[in-house]
């Protein structure tokens, strides 16, 4: 799979914070906003704990906490998916040994600045 195809597969498949976030406020205390984010087996248990009176007591604190842990279901969810379609880390940044990186003109500027530096005798001094 080349590039472009794999950045499309991953668009079609990315899961957003704010759906969650809506489904969460929407169907909730029903758990689907958990399914959403892939956390299948919590998303089970949630719609268990809905069908009982005594279950909305362990319900409801779950579902506040949940407020916190949604940004990070969705991270982990989109995660997988980078990981399913064959991506690593290594393969975002690539390194080539033995060739340096591109100057930039930011680059330039520092090496100008640090040269004109050394040539008039400048030293760091510590703190």
């Amino acid at each position: 799979m080349d590039d472009a195809h794999k950045q499309m597969m991953f668009e079609a498949n990315r899961k957003s914070v704010g759906v969650a976030y809506l489904l969460w406020l929407v169907l909730g205390f029903v758990g689907v906003h958990r399914f959403y984010a892939g956390a299948t087996k919590s998303g089970v248990a949630q719609l268990v704990l809905a069908l009982s009176i005594i279950g909305w007591l362990v319900l409801i604190p779950w579902l506040l906490i949940d407020l916190a842990l949604i940004p990070g279901l969705v991270r982990d969810q989109n995660m997988k998916t980078i990981t399913m379609l064959g991506y690593s880390p290594q393969q975002a940044a690539p390194q080539v040994e033995g060739r340096p990186r591109p100057k930039t003109q930011a680059d330039r500027k520092r090496d100008a600045m640090v040269e004109e530096l050394r040539s008039i005798g400048h030293r760091k001094s510590h703190r």
